[in-house]
């Protein structure tokens, strides 16, 4: 009899793991939380990166009377953009419950960069997954350049493939996913990336 009980306790723990795994893992593919939308920001959406915040101020003369030492020319506040080719970046977005993101690479070209995600489940099941519709997929990923400029993606795998659908990623399985941006950060300079509601990447650099 304690046998049999023991065995029925050990089972109900096992699928209320399960469960954990299933509720925390739902529509990971395109948002966290499939409730929340992010907010609109029309004069970044476009077929073009929105404008920077402004150039600062030039500082003013300090007004001494001392002759001030000849100063030297300013270094360019910006880098030339990236060559065209593949980068590998190969950092980690998410990594929980045995489920994770990856941005594994970054392609440019065409004055364009496309960013290469990577999905892999893990798990011991299924992985329920989402793509928003596409006028909302448009504005849920974004990169900041160095210089604060924001970049809306202009396409991605979600909008061009699956837009407004659901699916699941089996256990033991990968996918992989896209966004193409209308702009190419720096060569070498930090950039930001934005991946629908994950966790921000930072200081993401193209070498």
């Amino acid at each position: 009899m304690e046998k049999r009980h023991a065995g029925t306790l050990a089972v109900i723990a096992v699928m209320a793991c399960l469960a954990v795994v299933g509720a925390v893992g739902g529509t990971y593919f395109a948002n966290r939380n499939a409730s929340r939308s992010p907010d609109p920001t029309p004069t970044a959406i476009g077929p073009g990166p929105s404008a920077s915040s402004g150039s600062p101020e030039p500082s003013a003369s300090s007004g001494s009377s001392e002759p001030s030492e000849p100063s030297e020319s300013p270094e360019p506040s910006e880098s030339p953009e990236a060559e065209p080719g593949t980068y590998q970046i190969n950092k980690v977005v998410y990594d929980a419950l045995s489920l994770s993101v990856t941005l594994v690479s970054a392609e440019v070209t065409d004055n364009k960069i496309k960013l290469n995600f990577r999905y892999r489940n893990d798990a011991l099941i299924a992985w329920p997954l989402a793509c928003p519709v596409a006028e909302i997929d448009r504005i849920s990923s974004k990169i900041v350049l160095a210089d604060d400029q924001t970049v809306y993606a202009e396409s991605s795998w979600c909008a061009t493939t699956r837009a407004g659908e659901t699916f699941s990623l089996a256990p033991g399985t990968q996918a992989t996913s896209w966004a193409l941006y209308p702009a190419v950060p720096g060569a070498g300079a930090p950039f930001d990336v934005t991946w629908y509601d994950f966790p921000v990447l930072e200081d993401i650099r193209l070498r």
